[in-house]
């Protein structure tokens, strides 16, 4: 009887000690839109739908009202922490690109340190969540 109670007790304990906070295996959480600097970089203006497309894949979101406007959202939640959220928005003209608007810190160095750029500055910033 007594082994009984020993081994309720202890399995008792590892089951409190393993749901303590910061000691569960927690796995980051990505959704979304990957975008990387890299894609933004490649992303010229004039281009049309099909060369984003190859650049940026399909976005998450097509605006059923606006065929101008694609959304790329990406939310990344790292273990027990704030989610990032993180979002690019494109636009087109007559079915070219023209001008991007988002949330991307890379997006802001860049048009900030360098204006003479090829992008000749289809990037917006706005402040984002």
């Amino acid at each position: 009887m007594t082994i009984y109670r020993l081994l309720i007790g202890v399995f008792a304990v590892s089951t409190i000690v393993g749901c303590a906070e910061g000691l569960l295996h927690r796995v980051d959480q990505q959704q979304g839109n990957l975008v990387t600097d890299r894609m933004i970089e490649q992303l010229k203006p004039g281009m049309n739908r099909e060369q984003v497309v190859f650049i940026m894949g399909q976005p998450i979101l097509k605006n059923s009202f606006d065929s101008d406007r694609w959304d790329y959202i990406y939310t990344f939640a790292p273990r027990s922490q704030t989610p990032e959220k993180r979002y690019i928005t494109l636009y087109f003209e007559d079915g070219l690109l023209t001008r991007l608007v988002g949330n991307y810190e890379k997006m802001e160095s860049d048009v900030e340190a360098d204006q003479e750029d090829s992008l000749n500055g289809i990037f917006t910033l706005s402040g984002g969540d």
